[in-house]
């Protein structure tokens, strides 16, 4: 269950430091870069860890309560 929870943790500090990079860097007069675009894309990055983390945890409980 550590593994979840670790995944997870990783997933909410990378979405908080690539979100506030791209609040501070987005500037709409500049148009759409390829900055924003890698700044996005960590955004997804980090959504897909904490999905995984989630659904490891989910897998994790449903195993433990099969064993009991």
């Amino acid at each position: 269950m550590l593994k979840s929870h670790i995944m997870i943790a990783f997933g909410l500090l990378l979405m908080l430091i690539y979100g506030l990079r791209l609040l501070t860097g987005f500037s709409l007069s500049d148009g759409f870069g390829l900055g924003d675009a890698y700044l996005l894309g960590g955004l997804g990055l980090a959504g897909a860890l904490m999905w995984s983390g989630w659904r490891e945890r989910r897998y994790a409980r449903s195993i433990q309560q099969q064993e009991s």
